[in-house]
């Protein structure tokens, strides 16, 4: 099979809000980020994107920055680059959340680091916990007090919530996601961790129709979480609780409507930069 292409992107966003573009570009898909001193972006995008793919990013750019002027960008299809060999030259062990330490298995976390750790190979499409949703995910779970309950992570990808629910105690977690490439990275980072409670799966929300949780959680994008509130809510135990990200601060009003109107109760909500999570409960 021939190496796949991708887009090299570059686009002059000096003077902009730096984590909203960079929020916005990740959500749309790209594979990376670099940016200079000067404010200058490279972006990469998949090779398969067709000309009007670019367009619309870059408009959609143009929309959260007035003053971006889309004619100023430029880019060119380049020929295959190993990304995980790229992404793995800069990963360092990091404390995600308090008292969670994520290291990949080659370095050992900085001496003195205590609490959980949650090893994780790479994979820079799926997840290494470096983005805040995955953080604020990961700093809100011990609230959930998962100890000999059951949990759902719905869209896994590498697996980073699953592993740290088995590790908070958990008694079996089922974790989903549509991607194949993203549940072999999962599962290989599970034995990582030496985590057998894990019932990792190919699919969608409708594997486990008709089955209930103590713990649901989900960090996927807003226009999936949207569609899933009476799901949710049907997947969900008795006083079972339901953690959600992959939202941005301005997308939290509209998604509480919602997941109220299914028969959730909002509990709490967490914001790290411009991104929010949320807290909900089935009474």
């Amino acid at each position: 099979m021939a190496a796949k292409a991708y887009y090299e992107l570059l686009l002059p966003l000096a003077g902009f809000d730096a984590d909203l573009l960079s929020g916005f570009l990740h959500r749309a898909g790209c594979l990376g980020i670099q940016e200079s001193e000067e404010g200058r972006w490279t972006v990469y995008l998949p090779g398969n994107w067709s000309s009007e793919h670019i367009r619309n990013l870059l408009r959609g750019l143009q929309r959260l920055a007035p003053g971006f002027d889309p004619d100023a960008a430029q880019f060119e299809k380049l020929p295959y680059r190993d990304w995980n060999a790229e992404w793995r030259k800069h990963f360092e062990p990091f404390e995600a959340a308090k008292n969670c330490w994520i290291r990949p298995p080659w370095q050992a976390l900085p001496e003195g680091s205590a609490g959980v750790e949650i090893i994780i190979d790479p994979q820079m499409a799926f997840g290494t916990g470096h983005h805040e949703t995955t953080r604020l995910m990961l700093q809100s779970m011990p609230q959930l007090n998962l100890q000999g309950k059951t949990v759902l992570d719905l869209g896994t990808g590498s697996g980073i919530l699953a592993i740290y629910a088995a590790k908070l105690g958990a008694r079996q977690v089922a974790a989903i996601d549509n991607d194949p490439e993203a549940m072999i990275n999962a599962k290989h980072n599970a034995a990582l961790n030496n985590v057998d409670s894990i019932d990792f799966r190919v699919g969608d929300i409708t594997l486990v129709e008709g089955k209930l949780f103590d713990g649901v959680l989900a960090n996927i994008q807003f226009s999936v979480l949207s569609d899933l509130a009476l799901q949710f809510y049907h997947n969900l135990a008795p006083g079972g609780k339901l953690l959600i990200s992959g939202i941005l601060k301005e997308e939290v009003s509209r998604l509480s409507y919602l997941y109220k109107h299914a028969g959730l109760l909002e509990a709490e909500r967490f914001y790290m930069k411009e991104w929010a999570a949320m807290l909900w409960e089935n009474r």
